[in-house]
């Protein structure tokens, strides 16, 4: 089978963000291996894409380790955990603030549930949502670039 899926990626959600094209990745062990709802993890990418901002941490990294087919999967995975870190580091830094870490606790629980959403509902399609720079850094992670966005 040929791999004709292709992964889009659509900005940070906006209306009327150019979408850019990603290839599927490519397993070098099985050239005919078609990439687009397949996985190594034997669950649909459509549950395994939203299972990444359930437990944001380890459910993100288990399946960054187990997870060796899908692009797609792998792209909610890294886009996971960067977001995940990202809110702990902030976390971290502004614990002392009064009211901050109630108000980004409350703004991360809403993009986990956005995220997860999205990821399930554009699994059909293969549509990857990504939150900005967060989202450009798990592309670049996953497509093997190591330029970092900013």
């Amino acid at each position: 089978m040929s791999s004709g899926h292709r992964y889009e990626a659509v900005g940070d959600g906006n209306i009327g963000v150019d979408a850019q094209v990603i290839p599927p990745a490519q397993d070098p062990t099985n050239a005919d291996d078609s990439i687009g709802y397949e996985t190594s993890i034997p669950i649909h990418p459509k549950i395994l894409a939203p299972l990444c901002y359930v437990l944001p941490v380890a459910g993100g990294l288990v399946i960054i380790l187990l997870e060796r087919r899908n692009t797609y999967v792998r792209l909610h995975a890294w886009q996971s955990v960067i977001m995940s870190l990202i809110i702990g580091i902030c976390l971290t830094l502004l614990f002392w603030v009064p009211l901050i870490p109630y108000l980004i606790h409350l703004l991360s629980v809403v993009a986990f549930i956005v995220c997860a959403y999205r990821a399930w509902r554009d699994a059909d399609t293969l549509t990857f949502f990504k939150l900005g720079v967060v989202g450009d850094f798990a592309e670049r992670q996953v497509l093997g670039s190591t330029v970092l966005p900013f």
